[in-house]
């Protein structure tokens, strides 16, 4: 068995058992570069079902973006909520996706910046973030890679017609769980204008041959600081002039 395929084996393990490579295991871990993260990608993806989304985000304006897929088995609506026994972590993050009105295909090879003119919809959305490893976040950020970008759910809420003239960077916000206040006020997308990254992937994923279908959900990056949920209750996060998502967590 092959470096990449011993790890997609014990990631897919985890997912199934909701529990977490321990870290001695972790430590023995060892991917060469990007491309193998991606291999493992696609071996956790084969297992967890087709791909529904991405998921793009960036440390700044000016850093090289990273993505993953989105399994379409953990990809819900806001109504469907989520049980805290489906996951060995259950942090949440407030974020905005985006899709297509039609497939994003070779078409569009030369002129990929064309491609945000055919966003279709905007979604309020909720990232759950759910790591495979006990070590976490003290991991190698490729083997963060290999486990989708420790994604382990994205919930859907409000979505509405692309708005191009949205204050995409800088909009006002505010996250709860429960009774606890995660954030308030004028957010800062750490990428600048989230849509860069959804340009960014469309690049990409042109550059390998490879399409985006029209209503894949490509969601960009935290608007807030990312709250650890440790007990049932209800979620509600509002971008104002956009949208809100409320959800439970069971």
């Amino acid at each position: 068995m092959t470096p990449t395929q011993s790890l997609a084996t014990q990631l897919i393990d985890a997912h199934h058992t909701h529990t977490l490579i321990d870290s001695a295991r972790t430590s023995e871990l060892k991917l060469a570069d990007v491309e193998e993260a991606r291999v493992v990608q696609q071996l956790v993806l084969a297992e967890l079902g087709t791909c529904a989304g991405y998921k793009i985000g960036a440390g700044s304006p000016e850093a090289e973006p990273q993505y993953a897929p989105l399994p379409a088995s953990r990809v819900f609506g806001a109504a469907t909520g989520i049980r805290l026994a489906d996951y060995a972590r259950v942090g949440l993050e407030l974020e905005i996706a985006f899709s297509f009105a039609q497939d994003i295909d070779q078409s569009f090879a030369e002129r990929t910046e064309d491609a945000l003119d055919f966003i279709d919809t905007m979604s309020v959305v909720v990232e759950v973030v759910d790591s495979r490893f006990e070590a976490w976040p003290k991991v190698n950020p490729l083997l963060q890679l290999a486990d989708l970008q420790n994604n382990g759910a994205l919930v859907i809420g409000d979505t509405r017609p692309y708005d191009r003239t949205f204050d995409f960077a800088s909009p006002q916000v505010t996250f709860r769980c429960g009774d606890h206040e995660i954030f308030s006020g004028r957010a800062r997308h750490p990428a600048g204008d989230p849509r860069r990254l959804v340009a960014w992937l469309v690049a990409q994923t042109l550059r390998s041959g490879h399409t985006i279908a029209a209503r894949t959900v490509l969601t960009t990056g935290s608007y807030t600081p990312l709250y650890m949920a440790k007990a049932p209750g209800t979620v509600r996060g509002e971008i104002e002039g956009f949208g809100s998502i409320e959800f439970k967590i069971a």
